[in-house]
Parts: structure tokens; sequence; C-alpha cells
């Protein structure tokens, strides 16, 4: 009786969207911050199995006023997957593919993904703040401050979990990452910077964390204690009066 019940139970159904069922939705009951059902499909080609969301992500938050005009605006987006294998590929697809015998964990990764974004989107709620907007004001205050500095935006670093992570820039190799004090982006931080210098290929990396402390400082100097187990940390006030006297001094 359960068993054939279980659909309306869990709120799970599939639905073949191709002649030959090798592509199908999946209804979920997990949905977005403001209501909008999770983007959930399937597909499978050969021995290997996709999980994705046909580019659903993108569109809500298209739908909620974000523009995404360039690479670094969907960075949340790359960010919420990275620790689940879950990546935003070329077209705009968030997705991940495993082999057919690990789809069950490839799909509770993929639904964790996407409760991962969901939770950083409800705390994005009535803030003002553009995360994209912040870094780079970041590496334009990094550039005034060390303008003999190498500054490449991007790098990647492997973790000892195997995980690779794009954080915002190296500076003379030194990892930079620029958040904000909400406790979402602080534990992501922490999370991506523990699992990096926990590698050993990694044993000799430099981090630092630009963290954002003109809206509450109180906050930021709570989080920096928490933060200086695995970077050291530099307030955004301090690295502008660092590029301020940089400049001044040329």
């Amino acid at each position: 009786m359960i068993c054939s019940s279980l659909p309306s139970i869990t709120g799970l159904e599939c639905h073949p969207i191709n002649d030959d069922g090798s592509v199908a939705m999946i209804e979920t009951a997990f949905c977005f911050e403001d209501g909008d059902s999770f983007p959930v499909y399937v597909q499978k080609i050969g021995g290997q199995v996709r999980f994705f969301d046909d580019g659903g992500v993108l569109l809500h938050f298209m739908g909620r006023g974000l523009q995404f005009e360039n690479h670094r605006r969907t960075r949340f987006i790359k960010a919420a997957g990275e620790p689940f294998g879950v990546s935003l590929n070329e077209i705009g697809e968030f997705e991940i593919w495993a082999p057919a015998d690990k789809a069950p964990t490839a799909f509770s990764n993929y639904i964790s993904a996407l409760v991962s974004i969901t939770s950083w989107e409800k705390q994005q709620v009535g803030t003002q703040i553009d995360i994209a907007h912040f870094i780079d004001e970041v590496g334009l205050y990094l550039r005034a401050w060390k303008p003999k500095a190498n500054l490449r935006p991007e790098p990647q670093y492997t973790g000892i979990s195997g995980n690779t992570y794009t954080l915002d820039f190296d500076l003379d190799g030194k990892a930079v990452v620029a958040i904000t004090t909400h406790p979402n982006s602080v534990s992501s931080a922490l999370r991506k910077l523990l699992d990096i210098r926990s590698s050993p290929a990694n044993s000799k990396l430099q981090t630092l964390v630009v963290l954002d402390d003109r809206f509450d400082q109180e906050a930021a100097k709570r989080e920096s204690l928490v933060l200086e187990s695995v970077a050291s940390v530099l307030p955004m006030t301090r690295l502008q009066k660092n590029a301020g006297s940089s400049q001044r001094a040329q």
C-alpha cells in the first residue's frame, strides 16, 4: 500500500521526455526560496547517468532579477556545486555525471547542491551586497595596493578530498578569497580552504581572506577569529587604506 502511494507521499515522480525514455524529468517536493520547484532531469548515455537542470538554475535567478552578463556572476552557483561534484557547464547547465551504479549517490549530491544554492538564496534576502561587484572591487584594490604583483583571477586548487575549487585571485602565489560576513559565505570559505590546505601538495600555500567589514564590523570581528584558523584575514576597510597609501607613495 505504502509503496504504491510513494509518489504522493514523497512528491517524487518521473516523466519521460523523449521517445526512448533515455531522458526524463523528475518531480520533487524540493523548492527554491520563492517556491519554484527544483529543476531535476536525468539522462542515461551508455553506462553513464547525468543529473542536470536544463538551464533551470540560471533561469530561476534571472527571473528574480539577477543578470549573468559575465562568468563572475555565476560564481555562487559554481561554489555551491563544487563540494558535491556538481558543475556549471559551458552552456549554463548545472550537472553531475556518474557511472550507472553510482547514480543514487550522484542524485543525492545533485539535490544537496541545489539545497546549498537555496541556502545561499535565503541568506541574501533583504541584503544589498552584489558579490560579483565586491570581488571586482577587491581585485581593483589589490592591484592598487600591489601594483607590481602578479594578480591572476580565478586560480584553481585541488583539495585533499580530490575536489577542485576555483578561488578569487592568486596574488604572487598567495590564494585569495573575497567574502562577506554572511554565515553561508564564511562556512563555504572555511570548507574550501580547509580542504585545500589539508592536501600535501598545498602544504606551502599561503591563503588570504578579504572580509567585507564595511556593513557590520562586529560580525566581521567575530568571523575573523574563526577564519584565522585557516588563513590570514584582511578586512576590506584595511585593504582600501593599504591601496590608498600605496597610491600616495608613488
